[in-house]
């Protein structure tokens, strides 16, 4: 392990960098628009890399290698429907919301069907954000904290354990980002992000440089990768392979298209954009952003096979592996940023999500928009700090769990946007407010089951969620049929 005082330098030099960014990208204003849309008044680059960097977690950095390490490059096709997924999202969905003026994208199911549906919708989202991201903000300290148990003891005379370094990092990471959340707003969360998905695209380019030049003969090893089928892309002939490319692609796209057409963290990214045409190209192009992002990762895992060729070391463990024992100072402190920018990006924007759905769709003014963040990103510290009190036994299932919730609930979400999209839907769901609520929690509930009972994944489940809810609103509509012409 090479960490070293610079190590630690170059962490508190990006924090700086990270609160200073905040402070200066941020506008003094209490309107709501500036708050939490910047005004409308976003350019579609930001707003696309903030897509990307919100998405990507540290898990992502951790263990997309893992994936080549252990396979090839087929994972590229669940890529290729995000693109394709996201398209949909841009063409059909953005213009449902953008021209209406919304603050939350749920305001238009308010005015659609009724405020009862839009609070179910609205409070959906609420309880899979702070279960979700509590889930993976804590998986996001567990790698830093591995590192840190080896190389603390080398700069301070004392011994950490990980529990206390991951309890210390969930600390000083919730700190930062909420100072910056309310500070700047949805404007500082936007360009903080596109700071912070710098720093982590240097941090794996920097990284995959390294692992190149410490190879003996890297052209050598691309010849091999490539007879070994360890850079194939399309899966067609196996179709029991983990990414076969049919449902590889449908997946992706049902998944990216429940998130990104559902889901008020990604959703208001469209709403902040200077037009809807801006609007659009910020959504298509962060799955164009996310594809090369993901073969860079992909290709990091390809060149760790030949380097710890013959060594048995779990997938999600080896990248991990090579940051300790390869990775000089202070580069090893640049790595890390990367890491911690890559949670960081998560949380802000879904502190500042969470107060703008309290405040357009419940009504919750929580002592101001400042205080509201402030109040969101306490919850999300202690939806996180909850899985540290249990044994480790426990919660690699709710890993597992928490990685999942996404898929038991925009399935369902997406479909109550789709229904006005397609058109045999919007003539024949005429379900009232309470109707289309209950159907929709119905079929949540139901599709939770199958995800934990029978422990389907995300390529059943999403489509599994629109399919039951299409099915209960139709139901519905006869016992509950709505009034309005």
């Amino acid at each position: 392990m090479h960490f070293a005082w610079s190590d630690a330098l170059v962490l508190f030099f990006y924090f700086g960098i990270v609160l200073y960014s905040g402070y200066k990208s941020g506008r003094k204003s209490s309107e709501s628009k500036e708050f939490f849309l910047a005004n409308r008044s976003l350019s579609w680059v930001p707003l696309s890399l903030s897509i990307v960097a919100t998405e990507t977690s540290a898990l992502t950095f951790l263990s997309v290698p893992g994936i080549a390490y252990s396979g090839n490059f087929t994972f590229l096709q669940v890529v290729f429907g995000y693109i394709l997924g996201r398209t949909v999202v841009a063409l059909f969905l953005i213009p449902l919301t953008y021209h209406h003026n919304f603050l939350s994208v749920y305001e238009w199911v308010g005015t659609r069907f009724g405020r009862r549906s839009q609070k179910t919708m609205s409070g959906l989202f609420s309880v899979t954000r702070i279960l979700g991201d509590g889930v993976r903000l804590y998986a996001s300290t567990l790698p830093v904290a591995m590192l840190l148990e080896l190389g603390l003891p080398k700069i301070l005379p004392y011994s950490f354990t990980q529990y206390s370094i991951g309890v210390w990092t969930l600390i000083i990471v919730t700190l930062i980002t909420v100072l910056y959340t309310m500070q700047g707003g949805f404007r500082s969360v936007v360009w903080v992000d596109t700071l912070q998905y710098f720093v982590y695209v240097f941090g794996g380019v920097f990284a995959l440089v390294l692992l190149y030049q410490s190879s003996p003969e890297p052209l050598t090893i691309l010849s091999s990768a490539w007879e070994e089928n360890k850079l194939k892309v399309l899966e067609w002939e196996n179709s029991s392979a983990t990414y076969f490319m049919p449902w590889a692609v449908l997946g992706g796209a049902l998944l990216s298209l429940g998130t990104h057409g559902a889901d008020q963290m990604f959703i208001q990214r469209s709403l902040a954009a200077r037009n809807v045409k801006d609007a659009q190209k910020a959504m298509i192009s962060s799955g164009i952003a996310v594809f090369f992002q993901m073969i860079l990762f992909l290709a990091i895992g390809t060149f760790l096979f030949y380097k710890f060729n013959g060594q048995t070391i779990a997938q999600d463990k080896v990248f991990s592996k090579f940051l300790i024992e390869e990775v000089p100072a202070p580069f090893l402190g640049l790595l890390l940023s990367g890491i911690l920018a890559s949670t960081m990006s998560t949380l802000s924007s879904s502190i500042n999500s969470l107060s703008l759905t309290a405040k357009a769709d419940f009504g919750w003014n929580l002592g101001g928009q400042k205080l509201s963040s402030l109040f969101f990103g306490i919850l999300l510290f202690f939806s996180s700090f909850f899985f540290f009190s249990l044994p480790e036994n426990y919660t690699k299932g709710l890993l597992e769990l928490g990685l999942k919730i996404s898929s038991f609930t925009v399935g369902s979400m997406v479909a109550v946007f789709l229904t006005e999209v397609i058109p045999f839907l919007r003539k024949r769901i005429t379900v009232s407010d309470l109707g289309l609520a209950l159907s929709l929690a119905g079929s949540i509930l139901v599709t939770g089951i199958f995800g934990t009972v029978k422990n389907y994944n995300f390529t059943v489940l999403v489509p599994l969620g629109m399919i039951l809810f299409w099915t209960l609103a139709l139901i519905a509509g006869f016992i509950f049929p709505s009034r309005k012409q």
